[in-house]
């Protein structure tokens, strides 16, 4: 659903795993396969490591990173070797930008924050200072409206902007991308979050409802897959679709994946429970796995999910892949855009 003749440069990356972790010094790790054995956790290999980090993005084979000052760029390869990591290309040196995201299929997005405007990457490296490789998606999400932040969602084919409105309880309206500059066609008038599978859309709503988008714009073409008032989120990809929900009177959170059964009435009985660890965020979901951050006081560590669910209060289906006490965040994957004007990173 992109514009027209954009060309994209698909870039793939080395052990075919899809799983980065920042660290609170800047510097990006990618997972190479081996989990943890004790204390040990040798399965990482160092990207970059540059104090200017401010957020990373994946997607199809592809890396981005953003700098505090606006610069994109994109990882190219080798990694690190000896402190020295030369492996990534500029693609663009704006100020303006605040957030980046990547789809499914390697393309990258930045979010302009003077004006919400979104743009799509073409591919093309800076030159001189020259980066020419951008085009426009999105003149002006704020639309003249102070409170209007944009939201965008994408996982390759699907691209979605939420013009939330709000300072905490928010709601927006869903539109999706026509392949045009400006073109946007209104699925939804009110929903407080989106997420997006490879070919597949979904929304929660303010009751903590959840609904997968089955293709009509504004009708009643949303399937309910969930109708939890403790919902506090999803997660999406090709691994499949997650949600948090709010363990009553503790502040923590369970984790539970979609079977793909839908509510019958009242019913919902497509969810199974995976974790119950009290210290997680949402779920970082990549082409075929989920993975987690757990972050306990005084302590990080990084899991993924086995397959085994969890029975009764058991959750045993998760094995550990790191032990590091600075790190800051994980991408498995295609992710929303952090919702403007707040940022990712550090």
């Amino acid at each position: 659903m992109l514009a027209a003749g954009i060309s994209t440069s698909v870039l793939s990356t080395a052990w075919g795993q899809q799983l980065y972790q920042t660290h609170s010094d800047g510097s990006i790790w990618q997972y190479t396969g081996t989990p943890c054995k004790g204390a040990s956790c040798p399965g990482w290999i160092e990207l970059d490591n540059n104090p200017n980090l401010s957020m990373i993005a994946a997607g199809g084979g592809a890396l981005f990173e953003m700098h505090k000052d606006g610069s994109i760029w994109r990882y190219t390869g080798p990694a690190c070797s000896g402190g020295f990591c030369p492996g990534w290309a500029e693609l663009d040196n704006n100020p303006a930008a605040v957030a980046i995201g990547v789809g499914d299929n390697g393309v990258g997005y930045e979010v302009h924050g003077d004006d919400g405007s979104l743009w799509v990457s073409t591919g093309e490296p800076c030159a001189g200072g020259y980066c020419p490789g951008w085009v426009e998606l999105q003149t002006n999400a704020f639309g003249g409206n102070s409170d209007g932040y944009p939201h965008y969602c994408t996982n390759g084919p699907i691209l979605v902007w939420q013009n939330l409105v709000g300072e905490f309880d928010v709601s927006g309206n869903l539109s999706l991308f026509g392949g045009t500059i400006d073109s946007w066609t209104g699925i939804d008038p009110s929903a407080e979050y989106c997420a997006v599978t490879a070919n597949s859309l979904y929304e929660v709503e303010s009751g903590g409802a959840i609904r997968q988008y089955t293709g009509s714009p504004i009708t009643y073409d949303w399937l309910t897959i969930d109708q939890n008032v403790l919902t506090e989120g999803i997660a999406a990809g090709g691994a499949g679709v997650y949600q948090q929900r709010l363990v009553e009177r503790t502040g923590y959170y369970t984790t539970w994946q979609y079977t793909g059964t839908p509510c019958i009435g009242t019913k919902c009985p497509g969810w199974v429970k995976i974790d119950n660890h009290p210290y997680t965020g949402m779920p970082a979901v990549g082409s075929n796995s989920v993975y987690q951050l757990r972050m306990p006081p005084g302590k990080v560590t990084i899991w993924q999910y086995t397959g085994t669910p969890c029975k009764a209060n058991v959750c045993s289906g998760w094995v550990q892949l790191d032990d590091n006490p600075t790190t800051t965040s994980i991408v498995a994957g295609p992710v929303t855009f952090p919702a403007y004007p707040i940022q990712a990173g550090f």
